[in-house]
């Protein structure tokens, strides 16, 4: 990956995370606190990606994205601890409100993960200014 295709698919990454934010919010007005979180995670995941992007490193699977964002830029100090495992617990919290039967996701709960993939998604803005 070149410089001019890093700064492209990472510009389009990061368009990506926010418009999954955006279907977040929408799940949730709409009483989808299940899609919500789902949809709250992938904006999470976008950014993520946009991130790894921009050093042209390019994961082959959601675990490798985290693992390569916690050695590339929590361990380098680029971003706090607490938000490299805002996108694990993001992460766990999709994979529940997916797969896992009888999980239970409130409309607060979406919101919480909706602030937090939000967090997630500014500090990476932030980086990639």
């Amino acid at each position: 990956m070149n410089a001019d295709n890093r700064t492209h698919a990472s510009t389009e990454e990061l368009e990506r995370a926010t418009s999954c934010l955006d279907e977040a919010r929408m799940l949730r007005t709409s009483g989808f606190p299940f899609g919500a979180v789902s949809r709250a995670y992938y904006g999470a995941f976008h950014a993520t990606r946009a991130l790894l992007f921009s050093l042209g490193l390019e994961p082959k699977s959601h675990r490798a994205a985290i693992n390569m964002l916690g050695e590339h830029f929590v361990k380098t100090g680029k971003l706090a601890p607490d938000l490299g495992r805002l996108v694990s617990h993001l992460q766990r919290d999709r994979e529940d409100a997916d797969y896992q039967t009888g999980a239970v996701f409130t409309d607060e709960e979406a919101g919480t993960a909706i602030a937090d993939a939000n967090r997630f998604v500014e500090a990476a803005r932030g980086l990639l200014a």
